[in-house]
């Protein structure tokens, strides 16, 4: 569907580079081969979503090259005798690793975070303790002052 907001639906209106005086209708659409692989991304649940800057750029005019847009990543391998049900299986066995390997680099950003914070606890409990000690010193002197001037 193409984008509610104004500007961007005349954005992609442009984009699709049709006659002047074409607007788009409320049921207008853009089939996601006219997109660029960095204009979507994975939900935590897998599926492929359009980035909210994206704009249809891709074979939109027959004088374009086609480019391939889906993915980068090598094409699964189907064997001549998979049925049906294998080469479903494969397709999911590369999006569900694609979906770990996501998680996998979230988790080790999560894992960096919680280093820096203990590090940053560290330094916290170290200054708490500094400055416990600065005002008992502090402290003592008062009293000291107070004793000697009685």
């Amino acid at each position: 569907m193409f984008p509610r907001d104004k500007e961007r639906r005349r954005q992609w209106e442009r984009a699709m580079n049709r006659e002047e005086e074409w607007r788009s209708s409320p049921f207008s659409a853009v089939c996601s081969e006219h997109f660029g692989c960095t204009d979507f991304y994975l939900t935590d649940s897998g599926l492929r979503r359009l980035s909210v800057n994206a704009v249809p750029c891709i074979n939109i005019s027959p004088c374009q090259e086609p480019v391939p847009t889906i993915s980068r990543l090598p094409p699964v391998y189907i064997d001549p005798s998979d049925t049906e049900e294998v080469i479903k299986l494969k397709n999911k066995v590369r999006r569900l690793e694609m979906i770990a390997e996501s998680r996998k680099h979230k988790l080790n950003l999560v894992w960096q975070s919680r280093r820096r914070l203990k590090k940053k606890l560290e330094c916290m409990k170290c200054m708490v303790k500094h400055l416990i000690k600065i005002k008992d010193s502090t402290s003592l002197a008062e009293q000291y002052n107070c004793e000697v001037s009685h």
